[in-house]
């Protein structure tokens, strides 16, 4: 398992001295891109080839927030492999070697250029170490369904430049943080999960909509044209 250490600092952190939500996802993509990057064979033909892993789901499972000045590490492997997509479960545990927050995601091969999804050679999979789903672990669909026309505007923005990752669309952390910004309560959650159906880029404009259904906040980020680009729930597991 590749992990890397991180100590929780002010810029990690909310008012309460507790995780922020966007750091956390921030952890989870800066050891995903790390773990990547020590994929010698795997990153030379992603980067010969123009492709890139693009996320697709993401569920997050959070039994303890890391607190200001506590140490964590970040842990990940790649499960499920095979030439199209693949999985990755992603931990923070802390020095006790708890794991306080699980989680999953899922990711596609995809051309830089045409966003076309993109098949792998069978021997470069060989290279990325495919370990085994994590059974204690509640894999949840990645399909995110809610009951259709009880959306309710709530917000709209348009995408800045701050916005924008190195692959010219919006950085998957942002859509969490449009959620939560989108309305001035504080909801009560321990999980999260995210679907991404099509990326937003500089200027677009973004529209929020909120569903709430059987305990769960459900966002629904559509473009101008009413597409759904993006669903967020938050909701609490026991």
């Amino acid at each position: 398992m590749y992990n890397i250490e991180l100590l929780i600092s002010n810029s990690h952190v909310d008012n309460n001295g507790e995780m922020k939500e966007t750091a956390i996802i921030n952890a989870l993509q800066d050891v995903e891109g790390m773990h990547i990057l020590s994929l010698k064979e795997f990153t030379k033909y992603l980067m010969d080839n123009n492709l890139g892993v693009f996320l697709l789901y993401r569920q997050i499972d959070i039994l303890k927030k890391p607190k200001f000045g506590e140490k964590v590490f970040v842990a990940t492997y790649p499960y499920n492999t095979n030439i199209l997509s693949g999985y990755r479960h992603i931990y923070l545990v802390n020095e006790k070697g708890e794991k306080i927050i699980k989680t999953n995601a899922f990711g596609a091969y995809v051309n830089l250029e045409t966003y076309i999804p993109n098949r792998l050679p069978k021997e470069i999979l060989k290279t990325i170490g495919d370990g085994l789903a994590d059974e204690t672990f509640e894999h949840l669909p990645r399909k995110i369904k809610y009951q259709t026309g009880t959306e309710k505007y709530i917000d709209q923005l348009q995408i800045k430049k701050s916005h924008i990752d190195r692959y010219h669309h919006v950085n998957n952390a942002h859509y969490i943080t449009f959620a939560l910004d989108s309305i001035d309560e504080d909801i009560s959650f321990n999980r999260i999960r995210a679907e991404y159906m099509k990326s937003f880029q500089l200027g677009d404009l973004v529209k929020i909509y909120l569903i709430e259904e059987d305990g769960k906040y459900i966002f629904v980020l559509k473009n101008k044209e009413d597409e759904n680009c993006a669903i967020v729930e938050f909701s609490t597991f026991q």
